[in-house]
């Protein structure tokens, strides 16, 4: 896609554009341009944005919807009629409710609600989030992803994201293969823990994951827009799927972006389903179970000992995950080649 003439500077990765400057106008993008939009815009919870901390996201309330409405209405001018965009933003505990607003503000700039897809960053102990429940509520571990469409004809293929059915005598019920619309409810988990050590060059970024799934269940999309780019997650994942994005970022970290839109370490999100989750956690224990038979105590005293305070919270932790599973495996071994 050809972008329209600009004064302003525009990064470019692969097939990734990154246009420095408010998106409350994209004069830059053509209208009905865009085929999916995936975005989560400032908080407004007083998250620092730059290192002097000169800019923060703490705006009163009806200034904070009105600078939203302004960008949902260049987000609509610029989305195709058949197009959908993609809007996740998360209730604070001192703000509940908040959600609730940035998606009306969504509809008065013009948009219709589709549906709301609920996203899950941690379950059974999988996952990560921020605590924030203390003694007065529960943690938040699951934020909003609302759908939003321009018009009633949007494209959408649920089952271009789809996973195997866990009762497989639903084949030929549903479907004629074992594949099955994934539902409303996502659980996919950061890649990697923020916090004080670990940073991803943002204040509030989303994993990779996410994005990829909102893009790819739009079928036969050639065009992405992330109106707060941020790190750049959803351009990372429109570069992976080998599409054309456009994002807009007031405080680009350069090489930040340009990391993450251009790694080749991401892996599409595989969701666990019950069953094969208490399945494999089965193997595992019994794998553990029958190696330390073998193994006498004195041996065993001398594997614990080897390992500090940090790999065996490492180990155990892998044992909980799934993702962690061929990893844990392969520590294990390593453990039984040394000592046994």
């Amino acid at each position: 896609m050809n972008l329209l003439p600009s004064n302003r500077e525009i990064l470019v990765f692969g097939r990734q554009r990154v246009i420095i400057g408010s998106s409350e106008r994209m004069e830059e993008i053509p209208d009905n341009s865009i085929d999916v939009i995936v975005t989560s815009p400032p908080y407004n919870v007083g998250k620092k944005y730059t290192p002097d901390g000169s800019f923060t996201d703490k705006l009163p309330m009806d200034e904070y919807l009105l600078f939203l409405k302004n960008v949902f209405r260049e987000c609509l001018r610029v989305l195709k009629p058949d197009g959908l965009f993609f809007l996740n933003i998360g209730d604070s505990a001192k703000d509940q409710g908040k959600s609730e607003k940035v998606v009306n503000t969504a509809v008065h700039a013009g948009f219709k609600r589709v549906q709301t897809i609920i996203w899950v960053k941690s379950i059974f102990g999988m996952g990560h989030y921020t605590p924030s429940g203390g003694k007065r509520r529960f943690n938040n571990v699951w934020e909003n992803v609302f759908l939003l469409s321009k018009t009633k004809n949007y494209r959408l293929d649920p089952k271009r994201i789809g996973i195997p059915y866990t009762d497989k005598s639903n084949i030929g019920r549903y479907s004629k293969e074992d594949l099955r619309d994934p539902g409303d409810v996502w659980f996919v988990p950061y890649e990697v823990t923020t916090g004080a050590k670990i940073k991803k060059g943002h204040e509030a970024p989303f994993p990779i994951g996410l994005p990829y799934l909102c893009i790819k269940s739009v079928p036969d999309a050639k065009t992405v827009l992330d109106p707060f780019a941020g790190t750049g997650s959803t351009l990372a994942a429109s570069e992976y799927l080998g599409l054309e994005g456009i994002g807009y970022e007031l405080f680009p970290k350069k090489e930040v972006i340009r990391k993450r839109i251009l790694e080749n370490s991401f892996k599409p999100p595989n969701t666990p389903l019950p069953r094969q989750l208490e399945k494999y956690v089965s193997i595992v224990d019994e794998i553990l179970y029958n190696a330390l038979q073998f193994l006498s105590e004195e041996q065993k005293r001398r594997i614990m000992s080897k390992l500090s305070k940090k790999k065996k919270k490492t180990l155990t932790t892998s044992m909980k995950d799934l993702k962690h599973f061929p990893e844990w495996l392969e520590k294990m071994s390593q453990l039984l080649e040394d000592y046994y």
